[in-house]
């Protein structure tokens, strides 16, 4: 009788350990499961950090043409570095060509010396001969260099402010303009002429000599200026 109750224990307890053993193995299973995920989850959410963070860095540095960035913006433009020339207007007489792309000049009323001029091309259509009164605007040249003609007409006449210096003959008298000395034919205006003063302020109306263009201007009219 003690062993058959002794027998019913011992099956009892091999029951018994047997469900714990099961029990710890599925609990195991189980606990490798939940940690195995976690590490994935985990991984997962770690990298899509990683892509975030990069995916700024990567759009800054692919940023498309023409976008202006914050850095950009500082910047200063580049200058053009080319100078701008002064241009000048005046009368001056025309004393012949040079060669295909420079002539010859007598500037009247300014005090630039200047002599030769190059040219683009617009002398030929005005059929200037020597001591033509051209009005020029040309542009001031660097030092060693001839100024350029922008722009040459053939007037009929030209008019200017200056000073009567004084008669040198009844058919001649000496004028300044700007400095320059310039000897004007005064045969159609000598009575308006004659009782001038030295040094009077005038602005005198002169053209071309028609009979020969390198003789001395005719003086077609002479104000008194007050």
């Amino acid at each position: 009788m003690k062993r058959a109750k002794s027998g019913k224990k011992r099956v009892l307890i091999v029951i018994v350990v047997m469900g714990i053993v099961v029990l710890g193995i599925l609990a195991g299973y189980y606990m490798a499961g939940h940690f195995t995920n976690k590490q994935q989850t985990s991984g997962q959410i770690s990298q899509s950090t990683q892509n975030a963070q990069q995916q700024p860095s990567e759009e800054s540095q692919t940023q498309p043409e023409g976008q202006v960035t914050t850095a950009g913006q500082n910047q200063q433009p580049v200058q053009d570095s080319s100078q701008t020339l002064d241009t000048y207007k005046a009368v001056a007489r025309f004393y012949g060509d040079v060669d295909a792309h420079t002539i010859q000049l007598s500037l009247l009323n300014t005090d630039f010396d200047f002599k030769e001029f190059e040219i683009d091309g617009q002398i030929p259509n005005l059929n200037l001969s020597p001591g033509d009164i051209v009005e020029v605007e040309f542009e001031k040249p660097q030092e060693g260099a001839n100024p350029r003609i922008i722009k040459i007409d053939k007037p009929d006449k030209v008019t200017l402010r200056g000073k009567f210096v004084g008669l040198a003959d009844n058919n001649f008298a000496e004028f300044v303009f700007d400095q320059k000395h310039i000897v004007l034919q005064i045969s159609n205006v000598a009575d308006k002429v004659s009782y001038l003063d030295e040094n009077t302020d005038v602005e005198v109306t002169f053209k071309t000599n028609p009979k020969n263009p390198q003789s001395n201007p005719v003086v077609e009219d002479i104000k008194v200026l007050k």
